[in-house]
């Protein structure tokens, strides 16, 4: 029986889920996040995380360990240098949960546009509609959608925006014909699209080039009716410059779901916006989602086991 150890910070729900999804052959147990006793590594040749952090310790101490395998799209939280040298596999979730960041994406828009939560709010408290002034709720239709990063949740985004009846314009260092053909996306320079879309929503990974992307400059490149989106990683955007533009109503607002350090710090003057929407990295999260994570985990342990190489393999980044 090969072993696969499961260590997670979710609920049993979702552990229970994963487990539930074993095939024949393979001799599962989970653990809650952060693994105490090392002891349990023994002989584990498929180490499952959720959420994307292990220590250099527990690496080292897997001695037999075949498969690094993340339930989550991210891995900036793992050294892949240190894994690559040990001979470990790290493989992603496949893009699995790409359907609940690209509607969470919309979500955060529609709320900012429609303004959701003042109007919940003023209902509950009995003003019933005074926070809607007639001339302070937007439409979507006949916007531009400046999406950065075209890959698959970036598309996924496009075309949700598209049936909303937006002209979408998107930067990649990757031409996508997929959506250039379907949706009649545009591709140009960061430069433009800042300058040109009215939403900007990002998704992208945290890399050297991508980190502080939207920051000052960037910033004062947007429309003033411009809303930001971020669904992907928190380092991506400068805070700093960020809060500026929102109090000093540079761009319209912001709806962010990753924050440059997690949880949001109580002090953080994010909290103080009425012009910006905060979810807590929740974007990915969905019921449906845990039983996709879980299959492609399966899917791919079995490739490993079979002598196959994995999918959706994270690679360390050059020096």
């Amino acid at each position: 029986m090969k072993k696969v150890l499961f260590i997670t910070g979710q609920r049993e729900e979702v552990a229970k889920i994963f487990c539930g999804k074993a095939p024949e052959g393979f001799a599962v147990s989970w653990q809650p996040y952060p693994l105490q006793d090392k002891t349990l590594l023994k002989e584990v040749e498929f180490l499952v995380l959720h959420p994307a952090a292990v220590s250099q310790e527990i690496m080292k101490e897997a001695k037999s360990l075949r498969l690094l395998q993340l339930l989550t799209a991210g891995y900036d939280e793992i050294d892949l240098k240190l894994a690559a040298e040990l001979g470990i596999p790290v493989a992603t979730n496949g893009g699995v949960n790409g359907w609940a960041v690209a509607e969470h994406s919309v979500a955060m828009l529609l709320a900012l546009y429609r303004r959701l939560r003042e109007s919940d709010q003023s209902v509950r408290k009995g003003t019933w509609r005074k926070p809607i002034t007639g001339f302070n709720t937007f439409e979507v239709a006949g916007k531009t959608l400046g999406l950065i990063g075209a890959g698959n949740i970036g598309r996924k985004v496009a075309r949700r925006f598209k049936s909303f009846e937006t002209d979408i314009l998107y930067y990649d260092v990757f031409p996508s014909a997929e959506i250039e053909k379907e949706l009649g996306a545009r591709r140009v320079s960061l430069e433009e699209l800042l300058q040109k879309a009215d939403i900007i929503s990002l998704h992208l990974p945290l890399l050297k080039e991508t980190r502080g992307l939207i920051g000052k400059q960037a910033l004062s490149l947007m429309k003033p009716n411009a809303i930001l989106l971020n669904a992907s990683r928190g380092p991506i955007v400068d805070e700093k410059a960020l809060v500026e533009a929102l109090k000093a109503k540079q761009i319209a607002g912001a709806g962010l779901d990753v924050f440059e350090k997690e949880p949001i710090a109580p002090d953080n003057p994010l909290l103080e916006l009425e012009n910006v929407l905060l979810t807590p990295h929740s974007a990915g999260h969905s019921y449906e989602g845990w039983f996709r994570r879980s299959q492609f985990a399966w899917e791919n342990i079995q490739r490993v086991a079979a002598g196959q190489k994995p999918l959706s393999l994270a690679i360390a980044e050059e020096d």
